[in-house]
């Protein structure tokens, strides 16, 4: 059950990493601070989702669980999909700064899909109250490597890997209905 929470933590942080490279191609370095709330948001979004997950999971089977978890996944890898599309149309004069509310918005966004996924491994009775310390730890990582990659390294190609996190949610998804 632990591997699962990690494994999952680690692949909704995904993202996480391509915002920390994002940010580092315009030569912008996300300091401790910002990168703190970032990573502390999801954990705030994750715990009482996962609460209600885990009273929801009293009231129904085992089976009807998975089914709602790979729904909830397949949902992510869809919305991943359109984020990333998005992202594609979006202008690239975007500012040269990290600002507070541009770390919690990202920390929001990020934190959406933490609260899912928490919500997916609640129904499956992991714990809501250190589980959400994975997604941000997991995120607090992956940012910050993305990043320090980016600025210290020429990152090519890298549109080759963005659809990773999608794909992984979809077989995340299938491994719950098998």
């Amino acid at each position: 059950m632990f591997i699962e929470a990690i494994i999952t933590a680690i692949i909704v942080s995904i993202d996480g990493f391509f915002s920390g490279v994002a940010v580092g191609i315009k030569k912008t370095k996300i300091v401790l601070d910002k990168l703190l709330v970032i990573s502390i948001i999801p954990i705030i979004m994750a715990m009482p989702i996962m609460l209600v997950g885990r009273y929801v999971s009293s009231f129904i089977g085992s089976n009807i669980a998975n089914y709602i978890g790979a729904l909830l996944f397949l949902v992510l890898a869809i919305n991943s999909f359109i984020q990333i599309r998005s992202n594609k149309d979006k202008d690239k004069n975007e500012t040269d700064s990290i600002n507070l509310f541009s770390s919690i918005v990202v920390g929001f966004t990020i934190g959406i899909d933490s609260s899912i996924s928490a919500f997916s491994l609640a129904l499956g009775g992991h714990n809501p109250f250190i589980t959400p310390f994975y997604f941000g730890i997991a995120h607090g990582i992956l940012i910050w490597l993305g990043n320090y990659i980016s600025l210290n390294k020429t990152i090519s190609n890298i549109h080759l890997i963005e659809y990773l996190s999608p794909i992984l949610f979809m077989i995340i998804a299938i491994s719950k209905l098998v």
